[in-house]
């Protein structure tokens, strides 16, 4: 597989050194400033590109390939990928194979897009507005060609499905690719339009676009991070359910919700614990919880309130509801396999509900702890519905 990889490597660049000759343009000599400033701005673009996703680092250099093509030719603009290609591999430490893997692959398809692009124009295809229509064409050729390209090296080095590597290739980098080629083909236009004017105005836009970019995924992968945080706080180590934190959280919101609130103890597991250990009783504190999550919606919370007692919260559920809840889940934990028959495991569970016996948080949850102990004064496993007596 590894030699594959690299006869794939080594035949692409073949390839591709053979277009650029068979499609040799010359290079635009008389106007090296242009091509100086798109060659810097390329290497700027793709050292930004670092701090973004991986479906935008296929795509900003290519605003930058278009107005080359458009005005320079295929030559200028395969120079252009060589430059990206290059410089992708400097900035990111790739390795020689796939450092000559990104020049091919982008040189090839700027080379397909400028042929489909200079077919249009010789037919008279796509001439609306200097050739905009052409432009567009070919941005998406070469959007096509290069990812197939990487999908077929990706399925090489991963041993994976091509059509299933193109398929997610295509969902995360096709569009936003596409879009950032036509950002290049209005770069062209103005180019053309206002000259060196047009062109330093542009490349300012487009360090400032990457600069804004950057920035955004940057300060969301910031908040990513800090809601992780969050959720760590939040979550109790061994159930990995949510902690008293999160139902304090919740308790300390003011604003009104309908939602009702079921409080649930495990029957006698103090003496559980007294007698088979501490490692049985956080078995069975592990397989109620999945238990519980197994049975509730994903809007739904599950909290542990402390020791053996937890708190589902049920948004958008009456009392008749959350008493269906209670009893699929009573019923779910009588089945369970525990090692232990001799000591069934059960559970005493109250429920409240608001509006219906009270807005106040606070008495919602306290309610719903009385009518669980009203529960356990029946004789335990049993579900208890708050009543006012």
């Amino acid at each position: 597989m590894r030699l594959f990889k690299y006869v794939f490597v080594w035949g692409l660049a073949l390839i591709t050194i053979a277009g650029g000759i068979l499609f040799n343009s010359g290079f635009p000599w008389d106007r090296w400033f242009y091509m100086l400033v798109f060659i810097g701005l390329t290497l700027y673009l793709h050292f930004v590109s670092k701090k973004l996703p991986q479906e935008m680092n296929y795509s900003l250099f290519t605003s930058t390939i278009f107005p080359v093509i458009y005005l320079f030719g295929p030559t200028a603009g395969m120079l252009i990928a060589v430059v990206a290609g290059l410089g992708d591999g400097i900035f990111n430490k790739k390795s020689f194979t796939r450092t000559l893997f990104n020049i091919s692959q982008l040189a090839l398809s700027t080379l397909a897009g400028s042929i489909i692009y200079e077919v249009a124009i010789k037919e008279k295809i796509g001439l609306w507005y200097h050739g905009a229509f052409a432009l567009g064409l070919a941005a998406l050729v070469y959007t096509y060609i290069n990812l197939i390209l990487v999908a077929i090296m990706a399925s090489i080095s991963t041993k994976t499905n091509f059509k299933n590597r193109l398929i997610t290739l295509g969902r995360e980098a096709f569009f936003s690719s596409l879009g950032i080629s036509f950002v290049g083909i209005i770069f062209a236009l103005f180019v053309d339009a206002y000259f060196i004017v047009g062109l330093v105005i542009f490349s300012v836009f487009l360090v400032y676009l990457a600069r804004l970019l950057a920035l955004t995924v940057e300060l969301s992968g910031e908040k990513v991070k800090r809601q992780e945080l969050e959720e760590e706080l939040l979550i109790d180590e061994m159930t990995q359910a949510y902690n008293f934190r999160f139902l304090n959280n919740w308790l300390e919101d003011s604003r009104e919700e309908n939602v009702a609130v079921l409080f649930v103890d495990i029957d006698d597991f103090k003496n559980f614990n007294d007698v088979y250990g501490h490692a049985e009783g956080d078995a069975v504190l592990k397989n109620l919880t999945k238990t519980i999550k197994d049975n509730i919606r994903s809007t739904d919370s599950l909290i542990r309130y402390g020791g053996d007692e937890f708190v589902v919260l049920l948004p958008n559920q009456n009392k008749e509801n959350a008493l269906k809840v209670a009893k699929r889940i009573k019923e779910k934990l009588s089945q369970l396999p525990y090692a232990l028959k001799e000591h069934p495991i059960t559970v005493s569970i109250g429920v409240a509900s608001a509006p219906y016996d009270t807005a106040d948080k606070h008495q919602l949850l306290s309610y719903a702890d009385q009518a669980m102990y009203m529960g356990k004064m029946k004789g335990k496993d049993d579900i208890h519905l708050w009543t006012v007596s």
